[in-house]
């Protein structure tokens, strides 16, 4: 009997090992979490570049190719939170 009590808790100790995936529900909500920071810090520095163009700090060149790299990461995050989101 104690045999069986002790094959049962260490095949269900076990168990996990053999799963092909391994489900974690704070990791989708994490990586969510994470890239909601980055498109907040995204939109800050797009405001910081426009605010630096019309002061004159920046050149017209070096503003747009700046914020097209920007706008262009932001609309990627935003396709991945929505990728998440949806799943």
């Amino acid at each position: 009997m104690l045999f069986c009590l002790f094959l049962l808790v260490f095949l269900y100790s076990i168990w996990p090992l053999f799963n092909k995936t391994i489900f974690n529900p704070s990791n989708s909500q994490d990586t969510l979490d994470a890239l909601e920071r980055r498109k907040t810090l995204l939109y800050k520095e797009i405001q910081y570049i426009d605010a630096e163009y019309d002061i004159g700090n920046l050149d017209k060149n070096d503003y747009n190719l700046t914020r097209i790299e920007l706008v262009q990461e932001t609309s990627d995050i935003i396709a991945e939170i929505k990728l998440i989101s949806s799943n």
